[in-house]
């Protein structure tokens, strides 16, 4: 699996194949079904994301997320059929490289809503550390129902922390061997982070895009994925 920046290419190519389950919920809150102007939308938002390919170098999903005002997020996901191919590589991601750049940028809480029938988006939203906040009949354009997913405090897409059952006389065998957290963010990111905030100013992360590189973002009406 390979991992590029968010561009408009790349997330035009996942959004004119993504899901047919992706597909209903996207646009089932939007004007219309254009996959053209979803992406000027998304990029308008200046997100925070990434493109993750699959072995072969093709796009497969697109993952990130927008911020609505200060401290308050709103995560995003569609992918292609392909999506197998990427789920924990997506997971990971969502754990050790976006959740930790989201906090760093003073994210206190991220939400999003999904369409009531999307399961797979649910147990992987509940999987990422989310909880189901609420739900909002007739919220689709054709009265659909939506459910709403948040992620809040240190909890922040990182999943909560599970208490395996103890065996009596089993405490502390394991004590003198921790084990590292495997979703630890890796020192080489945190570098590189401090480095694109020493040039480009704290909202800079290790997922923006150097201006050299992409070139301007096309502009589109400002609206964030769902609004």
């Amino acid at each position: 699996m390979t991992r590029r920046p968010l561009n408009g290419d790349d997330l035009l190519v996942v959004a004119q194949a993504m899901r047919e389950c992706d597909r209903r919920e996207i646009f089932a809150t939007r004007f219309d079904n254009d996959a053209v102007a979803l992406v000027d939308d998304l990029l308008a938002s200046d997100p925070l994301g990434a493109i993750l390919c699959a072995a072969d170098g093709a796009p497969v999903a697109a993952m990130g997320a927008s911020e609505m005002w200060p401290g308050n997020w709103a995560p995003w996901m569609f992918a292609t059929v392909r999506w197998p191919e990427v789920a924990l590589a997506a997971t990971r991601f969502a754990r050790t490289v976006l959740a930790p750049a989201l906090r760093a940028l003073g994210c206190r809480r991220a939400e999003c809503r999904s369409i009531f029938d999307h399961q797979i988006a649910h147990r992987w939203l509940l999987h990422l550390g989310a909880r189901h906040e609420a739900t909002y009949p007739a919220f689709g354009r054709n009265g659909e129902t939506f459910l709403g997913f948040v992620f809040q405090g240190e909890y922040l897409m990182c999943g909560l922390p599970k208490s395996p059952r103890r065996r009596p006389g089993a405490a502390n065998r394991n004590a003198a061997t921790p084990t590292p957290a495997a979703d630890a963010p890796d020192s080489a990111a945190e570098q590189e982070l401090r480095r694109l905030r020493a040039l480009y100013g704290r909202r800079a992360t290790i997922l923006t895009p150097e201006p050299a590189k992409l070139g301007t973002a096309p502009t589109g009406g400002g609206k964030l994925l769902g609004s």
